[in-house]
C-alpha cells in the first residue's frame, strides 16, 4: 500500500451525483423566480434544453477530472492523499487524528460491491478524508488497519514498554469482538418519526411565492373535469359554511402530502436502523438509498441530547443524540453525520441507552432550577409591547381599527409562548454532570461530563449587572449551551467549579 493507489472509475459516478445535488442545494432558492418565468422559459424552451445539457456535461467533465486527479496511499501511521482540479491539495492524514471511520454505500455503488471511506477528524471539516469507491473486503482492511494502530497507540501510551505482549493482546482485543445490539428501528417507528418531526410550515413557506400559480394550474387542471375554482370560491351564492370546509379540507390535503414526503425522508435516512456496541466502539447503521455507517468510541462523547417536539411529548417518543468530537467548523454547519442518532424511541428505551453509555447520569431525575422572570420581563419588554404599540398606532393614525384586535391577540399569544419558553428552562449540576432543559411546546434535555469543558463563558450586560444576574456558557468539544438569566453568584459557582474538576481530574476528553 505504500504505492499510490487509484480509485476505481466507478467513482465517476459518485462525483456526479454530489456535483449535482450540490448544484441543485443553492439553486432551490431560485426556485420561485424560475417559476415566476416559466412562460419566458416555455417560449425559448430550446435554449433551456441545451442550457440543461451544457451544464449535465460540464458536470460530468468536472467529475472525470475529480477522478483523475486523485490519488492515495495508505503507510503504516498515515494516510496520504493527492486531489484538486484547478487547485492541488495533498493531505497528510496520521492515524492519531482520525476520529471516526465511516463507509457510506450509496445505491448506486452496490452492484459493484464498493463503497466510501470517510475519515474524519477533530479539526476542521477540510481535512477530512473522503476516498471514493473502494472495494468493500478492501475498505475493510484499510479500516482495521487504521483502528488497530490506533488501539496499539493507546495501550502504548498506558501500559509500561517492556509488557509488549499484553500490549498486541490489548490492541487486538479492542478491534476485534463480536458487535452486541443495543437498538434497531422498525418500520413503524420510522414512520412516527417522519409524523413528529413533519417540517410542513417550513415547505409552505417555500411554497408561498408560487402560490398564484399554484392556484393556476389547479384551476385549469379542474376545468378540465368539469370544476370551476374561482366561480366556486367567488360565487356569493355559496354559504360561508361551505367555503370554510372547502379551505379545510384543502388544507388537511396539503399537510397529508408533505407528511407523507417527510415519512418517506425518514425512511430513506433511517430505514435498517441498528445501534451496536463492540468493545468501546458504538456502531450505528441505517440508510435506505445509502447506508451509512457511523462509529463512535465512548471516550469522544462529548454531550447526550434528548428531544422532544409537542408531538413526541404527546405520543411519548423521543429522539436521542450522542454528540462525539467534532470541530468548530462541524458545529456551525450543524453536520448531524458526526452523531448517532436514535430516533422515535420509548422511555424506556431511552433511559436504557442512556444508562448504557453514562450509568450515573441523572438527566430526568434530578431538580432543575428555574431561570429568572426577568426573562420573561425583558421579552415583553423588549420585543412583545413595542410591536404590540406599533400596530395599535398604525391603527389609530390609518383609523383602521380592524387591526387592533389582531394586534391584542398577537401580545397575548406572544406573551404566552414567552411563559411556555421560561417555563422550560432549567439547569442542574452534580459532582459528574452539567444539565440544561429548554424548550417551547416540546422539550430538550442536555447532559455533559464535567471534565469533557474546554471553554466556559461569562455574560452580563447593564442590564443583567442591576439585577444581579448572567448568562453562563459551557464549550466542549462538540458543541455549547448557554444558562440565561441566572444569579450571577450561581453562575460563578457553576463555572469554578467546572474549571476545578477539569484542572484537578485532568481527564482525556478525546
Amino acid at each position: 500500500m505504500d504505492n499510490w493507489q487509484r480509485v476505481s472509475k466507478v467513482s465517476i459516478v459518485d462525483y456526479f451525483v454530489k456535483n449535482l445535488i450540490r448544484l441543485v442545494s443553492t439553486s432551490i432558492y431560485a426556485i420561485p423566480a424560475i417559476w415566476a418565468s416559466s412562460d419566458t422559459l416555455k417560449e425559448h424552451l430550446d435554449y433551456v434544453v441545451l442550457g440543461a445539457a451544457a451544464i449535465v456535461l460540464l458536470l460530468l467533465v468536472a467529475a472525470f477530472l475529480q477522478y483523475f486527479f486523485f490519488k492515495y496511499r495508505l503507510k503504516e501511521d498515515n494516510i496520504e492523499i493527492h486531489s484538486g482540479v484547478l487547485f492541488k491539495k495533498h493531505l497528510d492524514l496520521p492515524f492519531t487524528r482520525v476520529q471516526n471511520v465511516k463507509l457510506i454505500t450509496p445505491v448506486y455503488f452496490r452492484p459493484f460491491d464498493y463503497t466510501t471511506m470517510e475519515l474524519d477528524t477533530a479539526g476542521s471539516a477540510k481535512n477530512e478524508a473522503n476516498i471514493v469507491a473502494v472495494p468493500k473486503d478492501k475498505a475493510n482492511a484499510m479500516k482495521q488497519q487504521i483502528l488497530a494502530y490506533q488501539a496499539l497507540h493507546q495501550a502504548n501510551s498506558e501500559v509500561n514498554e517492556q509488557d509488549e505482549d499484553i500490549k498486541g493482546t490489548v490492541a487486538s482485543e479492542q478491534v476485534v469482538g463480536d458487535e452486541k445490539l443495543l437498538n434497531e428501528r422498525s418500520l413503524l417507528d420510522l414512520v412516527i418519526h417522519g409524523l413528529t418531526n413533519n417540517r410542513v410550515f417550513f415547505f409552505l413557506a417555500i411554497l408561498a411565492p408560487m402560490a398564484d400559480s399554484i392556484f393556476e394550474y389547479a384551476n385549469q387542471f379542474l376545468l378540465s373535469f368539469g370544476f370551476d375554482i374561482k366561480a366556486f370560491l367567488f360565487d356569493a351564492e355559496h354559504p360561508w359554511w361551505q367555503l370554510s370546509l372547502y379551505f379545510i379540507a384543502t388544507f388537511i390535503t396539503a399537510y397529508f402530502i408533505v407528511m407523507l414526503i417527510s415519512i418517506l425522508g425518514a425512511i430513506i435516512a433511517f430505514y435498517g436502523y441498528k445501534l451496536t456496541k463492540r468493545d468501546n466502539n458504538y456502531i450505528q447503521r441505517s440508510g435506505l438509498l445509502s447506508i451509512h455507517e457511523v462509529v463512535m468510541k465512548k471516550p469522544r462523547l462529548q454531550m447526550i441530547i434528548r428531544q422532544q417536539d409537542w408531538l413526541d411529548v404527546l405520543i411519548k417518543r423521543i429522539n436521542l443524540k450522542f454528540e462525539q468530537m467534532g470541530g468548530l467548523e462541524r458545529t456551525q454547519q450543524n453536520n448531524v453525520r458526526n452523531k448517532l442518532m436514535v430516533p422515535s424511541v420509548k422511555e424506556s428505551e431511552c433511559r436504557e441507552l442512556i444508562n448504557e453509555v453514562w450509568p450515573t447520569n441523572q438527566m430526568t431525575d434530578i431538580d432543575y432550577q428555574p431561570i429568572s422572570q426577568r426573562f420573561i420581563v425583558r421579552g415583553i419588554g423588549l420585543f412583545i409591547t413595542p410591536i404590540t404599540l406599533l400596530l395599535c398606532v398604525i391603527a389609530m393614525v390609518s383609523e383602521q381599527w380592524i387591526i387592533l384586535p389582531p394586534a391584542i391577540l398577537f401580545f397575548v399569544v406572544a406573551s404566552v409562548l414567552l411563559w411556555c419558553r421560561w417555563k422550560r428552562w432549567g439547569y442542574a449540576m452534580d459532582d459528574e454532570y452539567v444539565y440544561v432543559r429548554k424548550g417551547l411546546l416540546g422539550v430538550n434535555y442536555y447532559c455533559f461530563a464535567i471534565e469533557k469543558t474546554q471553554m466556559v463563558k461569562f455574560k452580563q450586560s447593564i442590564f443583567l449587572r442591576r439585577h444581579k444576574l448572567c448568562h453562563a456558557g459551557f464549550v466542549t468539544a462538540a458543541s455549547s449551551l448557554t444558562i440565561p438569566f441566572i444569579p450571577q453568584d450561581t453562575g460563578w459557582k457553576l463555572m469554578t467549579q467546572s474549571l476545578y474538576q477539569v484542572e484537578s481530574l485532568k481527564k482525556n476528553w478525546m
